[in-house]
């Protein structure tokens, strides 16, 4: 018998297009942090480069951005640095 996760599809690193999401607070700052740790694992990531969703009170804004992890490790490694900041609230 195989579990769900056996079946689940494998990501191959490099990746060119891993969506990333992060939660945070509606702040001047949080778009220009969120690009500056992002850049350092994909050149090619700018503030232009994300979608944002703001809640429906206007107090958070989610982004989303599409860029290249060269590995599983980076993933880790980005989202810690993410979440050290108390403007980020959430990172998928």
């Amino acid at each position: 018998m195989t579990s769900q996760t056996d079946n689940a599809p494998k990501i191959v690193f490099p990746c060119d297009r891993y969506l990333i999401k992060i939660v945070g607070d509606a702040h001047p700052e949080y778009k220009p942090f969120v690009a500056s740790v992002l850049v350092k694992y994909d050149l090619k990531v700018t503030i232009e480069s994300f979608t944002e969703n703001p809640s429906k009170n206007g107090r958070f804004v989610s982004l989303n951005v599409w860029m290249r992890i060269e590995e599983e490790a980076h993933l880790s490694l980005l989202f810690d640095e993410l979440k050290v900041n108390p403007m980020v609230k959430m990172v998928l």
